[in-house]
């Protein structure tokens, strides 16, 4: 979830040095690295030509912005980078960021923002580790530059939806239906491109209202050229053109009630309203959804593109292994530290099947240069100095994690590279009729 409307604490060893104000000037930018807040004050700062025709930046009749002061901010990972001013001022602020360590060329504008809490400003861009952006900060034109402010800078993770494998984010800010899809497909998540988020499920839909929360779009608009296209409830199509048979609308909607309401917006409750393109100044941000995404440490998925396939035509979803009697494939994700010096590792099994037991092992392979092998109903991952981790009895929607210290159960040393996996039983209604099946695999490091 954004949190761009909460001021951000950051315990870092190496803070930035409150001398950090901003240059007036592009040509000489004041140089900060990695997250944290840094001080800004362009209260004596003057209105430099560069930056100022942004189409970006163009909000209740102009692009400009005042005052403004300029940093160059090289990043210290590969992801989503939230730069905000959200409980850091309380001027009317505004920001901009441009690609390099110089002075921007026009239209080069990555993201600009005026408002997304109340007067105050933030973006979300994409940005590389070791890759330097002009951050430009100032005020909306006409708003004086009162107080001296702060600048915070974190990584925005996007939330994982263990039922799908999908991620999605909430980007906050009042924004048109266009822009808000134009800025959901420039986001990357790793590499793997954004869409508004589409909905096929009421457990998606569910997900999103309480993972979130807040007015914001979808990726459903009405298509005038489809054949079924009548108002107001014929037409409606997901960005991506994949089949729309699952809806949420609010009771009453959607009824086209100004004539232009042919956008879809989601409530924080789950419900869904149509509205026209502006979004009428109510919309308050758009959900980015990222499919597709290889989580960090699994292999040997259970999936139709793994090479080495399912036993009986039986795949599952992304970070699954091959489907069981449930009809979709376990999953192995873990929590904490990858640690031999604290126990705070936990591995967690989740769609296995209810009431089962499961063994956690590890291995010191990933089996066939990590596509595995066919076994039971399922794949085997993980291999070559096996070792019994823990049996765990899964719950009754089919979840279970250790409870054993996992790099003293396993004989690990600092700079080991370890596989796990999951082999639990389908008694009743396995589909291959092996009776059982084991999760996709997940490798991890382990640390000192």
């Amino acid at each position: 979830m954004k949190a761009l409307l909460l001021p951000i604490t950051f315990a870092l060893s190496a803070a930035p040095s409150l001398a950090i104000q901003g240059s007036d000037s592009c040509t000489t930018p004041t140089t900060i690295a990695g997250q944290g807040s840094f001080p800004y004050d362009n209260t004596l700062a003057s209105t430099g030509a560069e930056g100022q025709t942004e189409a970006a930046c163009y909000k209740f009749g102009s692009s400009a912005v005042d005052n403004d002061v300029w940093f160059a901010w090289t990043s210290d990972f590969t992801g989503n980078a939230a730069i905000t001013t959200c409980g850091g001022t309380s001027d009317d602020s505004k920001i901009s960021a441009y690609p390099g360590s110089s002075c921007p060329t026009p239209g080069s504008a990555i993201a600009c923002n005026d408002d997304v809490c109340a007067l105050q400003s933030g973006i979300i861009i994409p940005v590389n580790a070791g890759s330097t952006y002009m951050l430009q900060v100032g005020n909306f034109p006409g708003a004086t530059a009162n107080t001296a402010g702060t600048l915070t800078i974190f990584e925005d993770a996007p939330a994982l939806n263990p039922a799908n494998g999908h991620f999605y984010d909430f980007v906050q800010g009042a924004i048109d239906f266009d822009s808000a899809r134009a800025a959901a497909e420039s986001m990357t998540y790793l590499g793997v491109q954004g869409h508004l988020a589409t909905i096929s499920d009421a457990s998606e839909n569910a997900f999103l209202a309480s993972t979130f929360g807040g007015r914001a779009w979808i990726g459903l608009y009405q298509d005038f050229s489809d054949p079924n296209y009548t108002e107001p409830g014929g037409g409606w199509t997901w960005v991506t053109g994949e089949p729309f048979t699952f809806n949420s609308w609010n009771p009453g909607e959607p009824n086209d009630s100004s004539g232009q309401e042919h956008y879809a917006e989601m409530f924080g409750n789950g419900d869904w309203n149509d509205q026209p393109v502006s979004g009428s100044g109510v919309v308050q941000g758009f959900y980015v959804e990222f499919s597709g995404v290889t989580i960090p440490g699994t292999f040997c998925e259970g999936t139709e593109a793994n090479p080495t396939g399912c036993p009986c035509g039986n795949p599952g979803n992304e970070g699954e292994g091959c489907a069981n009697g449930t009809g979709v494939g376990g999953k192995l994700r873990s929590t904490g530290a990858a640690s031999v010096s604290s126990s705070e590792l936990v591995l967690e099994g989740s769609q296995l099947v209810p009431n089962q037991p499961a063994l956690y092992f590890q291995g010191n392979n990933a089996i066939n240069n990590g596509d595995g092998i066919l076994f039971g109903d399922g794949i085997r991952c993980a291999g070559g100095g096996v070792v019994r981790l823990q049996v765990r009895f899964s719950d009754s929607t089919g979840s279970s994690s250790t409870t054993v210290d996992i790099a003293t159960q396993g004989g690990v040393a600092a700079g080991d590279v370890k596989r796990y996996q999951i082999w639990y039983r389908d008694p009743a209604t396995s589909p291959c009729g092996a009776l059982f099946n084991l999760s996709n695999g997940l490798e991890l490091t382990f640390n000192a």
